[in-house]
């Protein structure tokens, strides 16, 4: 990693880190910023985006918010990163344009490896002893809608525990809590080995931002923020409607295509549907007949993910379910 003038202190106010130092290729993209929020005695939370370049709701929302909040917002220190992975997210793309790695496959990271290596290693190093929770913000990116939901990872040498994490994440304020393992060599999984606990959250996306998916977001980070005690006040958010549906994701939830061809869905993202039920058409691009491959659902559930592409190929995912925890 780069040598760099960088550190999160224990004083007041607010402070930008330039995130283009971290890497040698830096000068050739435009400003991406480390806001730092501190004020006084309180827990320290790190606020990521953008670890997916076209997940573009958390960089709004993100960028939204450390350009509005002050320090006296604040209670403790909040660390807001709009966009780690600048390099895809300026070009519009998933991946890193310089190396084409996948940054939530790359944890912990190297120091003195590729770019999104360097930038990977950068929070798990520098960042994330600082802290005692880490906010991972997802959406769906260019090819998949995804309902509000949000997952957490906590184990006994974190400093924030299980009952506490489960409270956080009912704050969210989302319809879906899902329970999932850790992966070793993304960002939450990567934490947790590090006994740092964490929340990822998901929602929105499939290759457009709408106005309704942004303030649900942000709704959902304030609320989080705010019972954590990071932040001082929610803001003015709207009234959680419901109770969350706590699931789980088996193999038996995603169904993929088939075969090549154009996809229908046959039911809504946050449906509720039963085994068997038809879930989506896979309609053929070539040949005689115009009788689509049926796809029905493998469990109960609610549909979490669908994709938003058309044309599919063999093995593609079309979406999965989550079944509730009983």
């Amino acid at each position: 990693m780069r040598d760099m003038n960088f550190e999160i202190g224990t004083g007041q106010g607010k402070s930008i880190f330039e995130l283009r130092e971290v890497i040698a290729e830096g000068a050739a993209f435009g400003e991406e910023k480390l806001t730092i929020l501190a004020n006084g005695e309180g827990p320290t939370v790190l606020l990521c985006g953008g670890i997916h370049g076209d997940e573009y709701e958390p960089q709004i929302v993100l960028r939204r918010l450390a350009e509005e909040l002050r320090p006296d917002d604040v209670g403790g220190r909040l660390i807001i990163v709009p966009s780690i992975n600048f390099p895809g997210a300026q070009n519009g793309g998933r991946l890193s344009t310089l190396d084409g790695h996948n940054m939530n496959r790359v944890f912990p990271g190297d120091g003195s490896g590729t770019a999104t290596q360097r930038l990977a290693a950068f929070l798990h190093d520098r960042v994330f002893p600082a802290c005692d929770l880490l906010v991972d913000v997802h959406s769906g990116g260019s090819v998949y809608r995804v309902v509000p939901m949000i997952f957490g990872f906590s184990d006994p040498g974190c400093r924030v525990d299980e009952r506490a994490l489960e409270a956080l994440m009912e704050s969210w304020g989302y319809p879906f809590i899902q329970y999932v393992e850790g992966v070793p060599t993304t960002a939450v999984g990567a934490a947790l080995k590090a006994n740092l606990a964490s929340v990822e959250i998901e929602g929105g996306s499939g290759g457009d931002v709408t106005a309704d998916e942004l303030r649900t977001m942000e709704d959902g980070v304030r609320r989080g923020l705010a019972h954590f005690g990071v932040l001082r006040s929610s803001g003015k958010t709207r009234p959680v409607q419901r109770t969350p549906v706590r699931v789980r994701v088996g193999a038996a939830n995603e169904y993929t295509a088939p075969s090549d061809g154009v996809l229908e869905h046959a039911v809504g993202l946050g449906d509720k549907v039963e085994t068997g039920q038809i879930v989506a058409r896979i309609h053929p691009v070539s040949g005689t007949s115009a009788e689509p491959t049926v796809i029905r659902s493998g469990a109960d559930g609610y549909v979490l993910r669908q994709s938003t592409r058309a044309f599919l190929r063999k093995g593609d995912l079309i979406g999965n379910t989550g079944s509730p925890v009983r």
